[in-house]
């Protein structure tokens, strides 16, 4: 037995707050094209690896209405599957629910598609082989039962026993919502073979076998899904099943650290970009800069305030195909200001806890209702974390450069 397990495509993500005037065009449009194209990958893999079947778990698009273009570009890789003769399960997720009539997706007869209520349905592969393979599809965005309950216990009377589930397991940290939730203990206890699980856009195993997994998301999106993404191709030998990943994504996040001195602005900006070139980027990367070293006031406000930015993205697009790298963000990274005094420290902390609380982010969150896109991104308790850091970190500055200058006058 040999299948391939995926989730979270994203397909027709909107990559919005990306795209500015200093992008190139040429860039603009593979970021555009980047999670079909990471999808293609997908399907691409299974037809050369001859696998048996496809598991899809969940949020093959990015939202529920989806493009005309989207739905024309998913038929058209099942079709290929359906040529292959390889067929495809698909549950469908929180990003991508559906209630309605299945056929009126019209996708090839290779495909099988959950319904909204925990199902089971069995293959039989060229071998004689018999898989039963068990999962659901969302009804809706909120689904909050631990729907792990309704999974019968594994059958017996065939040879392998697979679990799709598109939700959260819980003690994992992650950015996404809480969704179907469920637990290792209730994982286990129905005793199937393996788990393809999808949501979770950070790529992992939850047991020591491997056979119960997350294959993270096929492309990153933002910096917060840095790394390789793709999938999963799960083959048996013997009684064990092996999890290989194939990576598909054709833009990769990384976080890049760099260290810089005392310098005016226009040599941090070639200083930074000759540190990146030396990376040797073999495909295209989305960088954020996180910056670090002794550096000036000027210096950390051209970086605080975004007129760096702008700057070395204007350098940056002049190297782009020699170096395939981009510079989407900033980062000062936070560094201790020796301020006046212990009191004027113990003074500072109790203000910083003060100001910077759940309900003065939540204030903020009301200032982007029209903006969901921002909205959903400073939702995420990664983001909240960073904006609480730069916010003390500016307030910090701010008093050191007031007591000096006190203390001058």
């Amino acid at each position: 037995m040999k299948f391939i397990h995926v989730a979270d495509l994203h397909l027709d993500s909107p990559f919005k707050g990306l795209a500015n005037s200093k992008m190139p065009t040429t860039l603009l449009q593979q970021m555009q094209q980047s999670t079909f194209d990471a999808a293609t990958k997908v399907f691409d893999a299974a037809i050369d690896n001859q696998v048996d079947f496809v598991l899809l778990v969940g949020d093959l698009f990015d939202r529920a209405e989806q493009s005309i273009n989207a739905k024309y570009f998913l038929n058209q890789q099942l079709n290929r599957l359906n040529n292959a003769q390889i067929p495809v399960l698909i549950s469908f997720g929180n990003h991508d629910y559906f209630a309605g009539d299945i056929k009126q997706l019209g996708f090839p007869e290779n495909v099988f598609v959950f319904p909204n209520v925990v199902t089971t349905t069995k293959l039989t592969l060229k071998d004689g082989t018999i898989v039963a393979i068990s999962g659901f599809s969302f009804a809706n965005q909120w689904v909050s039962e631990r729907m792990i309950t309704n999974y019968p216990q594994a059958d017996s009377q065939v040879d392998w026993n697979l679990g799709m589930l598109h939700g959260s397991a819980e003690g994992i940290n992650s950015t996404e919502g809480t969704y179907a939730p469920f637990s290792l203990a209730e994982i286990n206890a129905k005793n199937y073979d393996y788990w393809a699980l999808g949501h979770i856009h950070q790529r992992q195993s939850l047991d020591e076998r491997r056979v119960i997994n997350y294959s993270g998301n096929t492309q990153g999106r933002h910096i917060n899904e840095a790394g390789s993404k793709g999938c999963l191709l799960v083959e048996s030998q013997g009684e064990q099943l092996t999890t290989k990943f194939i990576s598909t994504a054709t833009i990769e996040w990384q976080r890049i650290t760099i260290t810089l001195t005392v310098q005016p602005v226009t040599e941090m900006v070639a200083y930074i970009l000759e540190q990146l070139s030396k990376k040797n980027f073999t495909k295209m990367n989305f960088i954020r800069v996180e910056v670090t070293g002794t550096i000036s006031s000027e210096q950390q406000q051209a970086i605080i305030n975004g007129q760096l930015l702008p700057l070395l993205q204007d350098a940056n697009a002049k190297l782009l195909s020699e170096y395939n790298f981009w510079v989407t963000s900033i980062k000062l990274l936070p560094s201790p200001v020796q301020l006046g005094s212990q009191e004027e420290r113990q003074s500072f902390e109790e203000a910083k806890i003060a100001a910077l609380t759940n309900d003065n982010f939540q204030l903020l969150l009301n200032n982007f209702d029209q903006e969901s896109f921002i909205k959903e991104e400073l939702d995420s308790p990664a983001i909240q974390a960073e904006v609480s850091d730069l916010a003390a970190q500016i307030l910090e500055q701010h008093l050191a450069e007031k007591g000096t200058a006190e203390r001058d006058n």
